[in-house]
């Protein structure tokens, strides 16, 4: 992907997800698309135009008007689509262009429930981390916001987990699971790139877990 983000939620509340991606001429359909965690399948939920799309299930006085010139903003409550509003879950956008092909345009990006954004709570995410013999070919993770107090796990125990903090980036290796290692990391951090090895190199896939705290909690 890459280090601009180029889709983010700017409004979570009960029974809301207010999204926006910068307008791109050409295309046609945007799509949203949905899974329980970033290393599962992602269904579409939403395809729209240029236009945008809200969700007849939320009232109209329950979101307010905003100055959208250049975006596209989507609108849904997630039980329209079966899914469960007080969970965490993953949405990835897709372009298609005119008469083209649909393209993953953005990460897969964690939504958190409403509650989880007043005060200071851990969030944890955990699954595999794709098999890649280099940074270029690694897992981007976007979070809802800037994170802090990240905590990460290896937790295969005959292989490597490689950690960047930006697309093509510098990596931290953290070693298999028999040698309990987590990395700290310091500072805040938006996105999170991860990849598995074997020892010598090979792609491999990796189970891991991390933990953060949101940065500037409200």
């Amino acid at each position: 992907m890459s280090n601009v983000r180029v889709f983010s939620c700017f409004r979570r509340r009960p029974h809301v997800v207010d999204l926006l991606t910068p307008f791109v001429y050409g295309v046609q359909t945007y799509t949203v698309k949905y899974a329980t965690n970033f290393d599962g399948i992602f269904a579409p939920i939403i395809n729209c135009s240029n236009v945008g799309f809200y969700d007849d299930n939320i009232p109209r006085g329950k979101t307010e008007l905003q100055n959208t010139q250049g975006f596209v903003r989507m609108t849904f409550d997630p039980t329209t689509y079966g899914i469960d509003d007080t969970r965490s879950f993953w949405l990835q956008l897709w372009e298609t262009p005119n008469g083209g092909v649909s393209t993953q345009v953005s990460a897969a990006m964690l939504l958190l429930p409403d509650s989880a954004h007043h005060g200071i709570g851990v969030v944890t995410i955990a699954g595999d981390a794709p098999g890649a013999t280099s940074s270029a070919a690694s897992l981007q993770l976007d979070m809802p916001r800037l994170m802090q107090d990240w905590k990460i796990r290896n937790q295969d125990g005959t292989n490597y987990l490689y950690v960047a903090t930006e697309q093509n980036g510098p990596e931290m290796q953290l070693i298999p699971d028999n040698e309990p290692q987590v990395y700290n990391m310091l500072g805040v951090q938006g996105s999170i790139w991860v990849r598995g090895a074997s020892p010598a190199g090979a792609a491999e896939q990796v189970a891991f877990s991390a933990t953060a705290s949101l940065a500037f909690p409200k």
